[in-house]
């Protein structure tokens, strides 16, 4: 994809994923977009060319949230902190109208952003903070062409020791049934 159709794509992001998210997603703030956009680049394949490391909440680029303000100084979307949760809610802003370029790119980009809706849009921040982590560690472990579902459970489990591996284990097992991660990771040897 080219640098201007990506560019493109990537500012109006934020406004795309308030219009989409906003009524459902329990959270739609700053982690929620986070995780949304590593999907969306991911596991349907945007192009976004967002760079993105496993970080304290999971994968991480600084670029998300550089659009993210992009948008917000825009007028696309607002962010609102909201003090008795300690959080911040994306929500559109006032210049976020439906423009030809917005058309166009959400056109493009319609069944993705429909099934990231779908799958993962009712999710709060912490449960998508562990199928992005899974997500992540599996195409880790399948690129090194090494180990199988317990080893991507217990690799997730060192990582992230507030989930236990049990519940990896089933979110591993709900991701491979929904098509998220791929299957069978080779056996390492």
């Amino acid at each position: 994809m080219d640098r201007p159709v990506r560019d493109s794509l990537r500012s109006i992001l934020p406004s795309v994923l308030a219009r989409e998210l906003g009524e459902r997603s329990p959270q739609f703030g700053k982690t929620v977009f986070m995780k949304q956009a590593y999907l969306l680049q991911e596991v349907y394949k945007v192009p976004l060319g967002y760079r993105f490391t496993l970080y304290a909440y999971g994968p991480y680029s600084p670029e998300v949230l550089a659009d993210l303000d992009r948008a917000k100084f825009r007028g696309l979307v607002d962010i609102d902190y909201v003090e008795n949760d300690g959080v911040f809610r994306i929500k559109l802003g006032p210049g976020a109208v439906e423009t030809g370029e917005v058309n166009e790119v959400s056109a493009r980009y319609q069944c993705e952003i429909k099934r990231l809706v779908e799958t993962f849009g009712s999710f709060p921040a912490k449960d998508l903070e562990l199928r992005t982590s899974i997500t992540y560690v599996w195409n880790m472990v399948q690129a090194s062409d090494k180990g199988d579902d317990s080893e991507v459970a217990k690799l997730v489990h060192e990582l992230k020791p507030h989930f236990s591996e049990s519940d990896i284990q089933t979110v591993i097992d709900e991701l491979k049934e929904n098509g998220t991660i791929g299957f069978p990771l080779k056996s390492g040897t």
